[in-house]
This record gives structure tokens, C-alpha cells and sequence, in this order.
């Protein structure tokens, strides 16, 4: 039997899950300005963490469920990191305090997490009514990788956002923060939404739309609703620190995007011809980290087109240590 046929695996995950969250919240989301020490300790938690989820679903589960679990993990974290770059845009827009960057972080992903089940749930529903349905999404994937791969350094501008835009005509928005409050008082009477609010509202509407580019790509490895929930979970969770040591090293990943865009590329040839050409998930494993891998040693080995420009995001976004 397989795993998401077992009640007690999804209430036990899910029950690690409220646990985990309500530590990050409570404990660990006070307000404070992260190092980059924290930052990296923390990351390497969440990625441990990760890998023991990996470890049980292989020990419970079945080699192919905790192979499909690692491969769509090792997507859903590095399609992440896209995010990511995107979020240190939105934080310097909005002049987020650095001591509250962690707080507006958490409730982005709490956020994300429940616009990914909504997506999971119907991406797998879909499927499995409506099995020609890869092929548009397989084709949407490659559609995608073409633009991250030719886009270059386009400005992502969260002042396009519709939420934002709605939130602000229909609503009073003071000009500053109140701590990590999402409600003030403007004059000691006049009830206002908080810059903290913005910031969140954006964040959990901007993972919506790379949850588009995302979730078809897990669906590409699986649509074990259970392998697809748990590994979106465990990647989305391990953002928050991941972002505070991207933070420091932004102008070190410029290639990325061409890794990212091969994985999608590949992805979404896999999706379209699974019918005639069966790859196997071990293959597409290594084939995933090969092109994130070069990617990211081709940032660090070739040189810099423009140093100037490489080194202004870094100075803007350091990180205390």
C-alpha cells in the first residue's frame, strides 16, 4: 500500500508540520536581526529535517516513494531560490527593517504553504480526470524555461501586484511600521493596515505565481498527492533562513537562472514524453543536480560581465554577522 493511502502518514506529517511552524512562529520569530551564522545553522536544519522525512518515507514507504520525494524536493528547493531573489527585491521596496524581515518571512510562507496544498490538490485532481493535461502543462514548462533563460536581469516590480494595488484603494495604510503589528491606529482612532501587512500580502501572492511554475514540476517526477505535498512543504519551510544567506551572496549566483530554466526545460520534456520515453527518477535526479550544480560553478569560476553591478546588490543586501 502506498503511503498516501495511509490516513496515520498523512496526520502524522501534518502534525509535524503544525509543530514545526508553531516553533518557527512562537520561538524562533521574534523580532531580531538574523546573522549569517544563524542563517546558515538554520538552513542546514531545515535540510536535515528534510532529509529525515526522505529517511521515513523510504523506511515506511517504498524505494521509488522516497526517491520521487528526494527529486522533487531538490526542485521544489532550488525552483525556491528563484523566489527568493524575488522576495530581496519586494523587502528593499517595502524598507523592511531587518528585525522584521523573519517575521514577514514566516507568515509569506505559512502563505505560500496554503496556496500550494489548493494548487496540489487540484493539479492532481486534474491529472488524474484528465490525463492530456501534461502535455499543456509539460508544454507550459518549456514555455517558461525560454523566458527565465532570455529574460536577463529584468526588474521585478512588486508595485504591479494586485493584491497590493487592491489592498491600498480599499483600505487605509499608514506610512509606518508598529512593530510586527498588521493593524495601527492612525491618530490614536482611525484603524490603518500596517507596511507588514503589504509586505506579506505580497509575498504569499508572489509565491502563488512561481507555485504555477512549480507544483506542474513535481507533477512531472509524481502525482503521489502525498510525495508532492510533503516535498513542497519541507522546500517551502526551509526558505526563510535560505533566504538570509542568499542575502549576503546575491551577486555570487548570476548564472542560476540557467540551471533553473534547464530544470524546467527538462521537467517539462519529461512531463510531454513519459508516453513513448520512460526516465527514470534516479536519471532525472542527476540530471537535475548536474544543471544546478554548473550553474552554480560557472557563478563562482567565470568572471563577473560587469563587477560595478555585480557588487552593488551585495552591498545593499548584507547581512550582520
Amino acid at each position: 500500500m502506498m503511503l498516501s493511502d495511509q490516513l496515520w502518514v498523512w496526520i502524522s506529517f501534518n502534525t509535524l508540520l503544525v509543530i514545526l511552524l508553531f516553533l518557527d512562529l512562537v520561538v524562533l520569530g521574534r523580532a531580531r536581526t538574523v546573522s549569517m551564522r544563524e542563517a546558515v545553522l538554520g538552513t542546514i536544519s531545515w535540510t536535515a529535517i528534510a532529509f529525515a522525512v526522505n529517511g521515513a518515507i523510504f523506511f515506511f514507504g517504498s524505494k521509488a516513494e522516497g526517491t520521487d520525494f528526494l527529486t522533487a524536493y531538490i526542485v521544489e528547493r532550488a525552483l525556491s531560490i528563484d523566489n527568493l531573489f524575488v522576495f530581496l527585491v519586494i523587502f528593499t521596496y517595502f524598507g523592511v527593517p531587518k528585525q522584521f524581515q523573519m517575521r514577514a518571512l514566516l507568515w509569506g510562507i505559512i502563505g505560500a504553504l496554503v496556496a500550494r496544498a489548493v494548487f496540489i490538490t487540484a493539479g492532481v485532481a486534474v491529472i488524474n480526470a484528465f490525463e492530456p493535461v501534461v502535455y499543456v502543462l509539460g508544454a507550459f514548462l518549456i514555455y517558461t524555461a525560454y523566458k527565465l533563460a532570455t529574460s536577463g536581469d529584468s526588474e521585478i516590480d512588486p508595485e504591479r501586484n494586485i493584491a497590493l494595488r487592491l489592498a491600498r484603494k480599499y483600505f487605509t495604510v499608514s506610512d509606518d511600521y508598529d512593530g510586527q503589528k498588521m493593524f495601527t491606529r492612525i491618530g490614536g482612532s482611525a484603524r490603518a493596515i500596517t507596511p507588514m501587512l503589504l509586505v506579506v500580502i505580497v509575498l504569499a501572492t508572489t509565491d502563488v505565481v512561481f507555485a504555477v511554475d512549480s507544483i506542474p514540476s513535481v507533477l512531472a517526477i509524481t502525482t503521489d498527492g502525498f510525495i508532492v505535498w510533503s516535498s513542497n512543504a519541507m522546500a517551502v519551510l526551509g526558505m526563510r533562513p535560505l533566504f538570509f544567506v542568499l542575502a549576503g551572496a546575491v551577486a555570487h549566483f548570476r548564472y542560476l537562472q540557467y540551471g533553473l530554466a534547464a530544470v524546467l526545460g527538462f521537467v517539462g520534456f519529461k512531463m510531454i514524453s513519459e508516453e513513448f520515453i520512460h526516465i527514470e527518477t534516479i536519471l532525472s535526479l542527476a540530471v537535475i543536480v548536474a544543471a544546478l550544480g554548473v550553474s552554480m560553478l560557472a557563478s563562482w569560476v567565470l568572471p563577473d560581465r560587469d563587477p560595478e553591478e555585480a557588487d552593488g546588490p551585495g552591498e545593499s543586501t548584507e547581512v550582520e554577522g
